[in-house]
């Protein structure tokens, strides 16, 4: 029944007027933020760079899209994002053009990371445009939805995208997954920024404002206390992504990690799914609540004794992962500071990905020393650290 009111909210989001064209060319333009990690990866395998090579420059491109990504929002916050999306669009394909030009070429590793970097840092910001533009677009009783369904779409994101690059690359050539990255970012954002809500959207006068200095986004203390907690589920999940594969190891074959991984994301769509049909009075009560649901679901991946057993666990402990964001993303859009919403969006990217970094690191190292369970209870702190967040007195707006 929760289904299918949150199916049903969907349905109603998008007969808003502009809303499907948006959500529509707004999925296919995000579609490289799935793809591109793995097709750097085996690019660089291709070319017969060592895994340790290809990680570098993954690495390198994943830590300027953290730095860049607050960069790209305030400059959305403060231009015509259809301005600013048309010249992100043109860089970032460029550089994955180069990417695949210089490794088909035996170009100097360092050469390899810094045109990476590039590209993350020009990684267009499709996702806080979103965000920002669902607030003006709808009324006020379909932004659980619209939120919900932002959740939601970042796993159809990570689910589809590597298996598209899977295909492409076993079909073609190891650089086809980085050259469909640009070619769809280049389909999606041209279809993107002629969509009405993009075209038209003019900032407000108090957007123009100088908000002082870099920081001065995270001022309001409930923005600060949403980046940290997703520094926390960001920390669980590099730490749980980088166990599953470990696991699957140990019982049958690594590539059966990624159907623990596919499930996790399946339980998170679940999720979203149910969120969206769901209207808190206190959001904040909420995410605590949900929170402290993750922490004890992210227990049960300790008692999997198989991969399947381990799949139907990782589906459960999925199923709180969009809730939580959709919440955090209705916070953000009533805490911000007016005229810095996609800003923070961008914050919110950042802390994800650098506590996805620092998971996926510390949790290696825990595996090699101590074993996959090891890894998943890591996951487990970083869960309880966000829980720690939102349960600290409610502040001041």
């Amino acid at each position: 029944m929760t289904v299918t009111r949150g199916l049903r909210s969907y349905r109603d989001l998008l007969a808003q007027p502009g809303a499907a064209g948006l959500v529509a060319w707004g999925l296919l333009a995000r579609m490289p933020i799935g793809m591109i990690g793995l097709a750097q990866v085996l690019l660089m395998r291709g070319s017969g760079e060592s895994y340790a090579d290809a990680g570098l420059v993954a690495a390198g491109g994943a830590l300027a899209y953290a730095v860049g990504a607050p960069v790209a929002g305030r400059l959305i916050d403060r231009r015509r994002p259809f301005v600013v999306l048309i010249a992100y669009g043109v860089v970032y394909p460029a550089a994955l053009a180069l990417l695949v030009v210089l490794a088909t070429s035996d170009a100097p590793l360092w050469s390899l990371v810094v045109v990476s970097m590039a590209s993350g840092a020009s990684q267009p910001p499709v996702a806080p445009t979103v965000r920002m533009l669902w607030s003006s677009l709808v009324i006020s009783s379909h932004h659980s939805a619209a939120f919900a369904f932002e959740a939601t779409a970042q796993e159809l994101l990570f689910i589809t995208g590597p298996l598209v690059v899977g295909v492409l690359t076993a079909v073609f050539s190891p650089s086809a997954g980085v050259i469909a990255a640009g070619v769809v970012s280049i389909v999606g954002i041209a279809g993107f920024v002629m969509t009405g809500p993009v075209r038209h959207f003019l900032p407000e006068p108090h957007q123009h404002e100088r908000h002082g200095h870099p920081l001065s986004t995270l001022a309001p203390p409930m923005v600060r206390r949403i980046v940290a907690f997703s520094v926390g589920y960001g920390l669980a999940f590099g730490a749980v992504e980088v166990a599953m594969p470990a696991f699957a190891e140990a019982h049958g074959g690594r590539e059966l990690g990624s159907i623990c991984l596919a499930a996790w994301s399946g339980g998170s769509l679940i999720g979203g799914l149910l969120a969206a049909g769901h209207r808190p009075a206190d959001p904040l009560r909420s995410l605590r609540l949900i929170s402290v649901l993750f922490v004890v679901l992210l227990l049960l991946p300790l008692l999997a004794g198989s991969v399947w057993m381990m799949s139907v666990f990782m589906l459960i402990a999925g199923l709180p992962i969009a809730p939580s964001f959709a919440l955090t993303y209705g916070m953000v859009q009533h805490t911000a500071r007016p005229g810095t919403q996609a800003e923070v969006f961008g914050w919110l990217s950042t802390a994800i990905v650098v506590g996805v970094a620092a998971g996926a690191a510390f949790g290696g190292s825990l595996i090699t020393r101590s074993g996959t369970n090891a890894s998943i209870l890591l996951g487990v702190v970083g869960a309880l650290a966000a829980v720690a967040v939102v349960m600290l007195p409610r502040p001041a707006r």
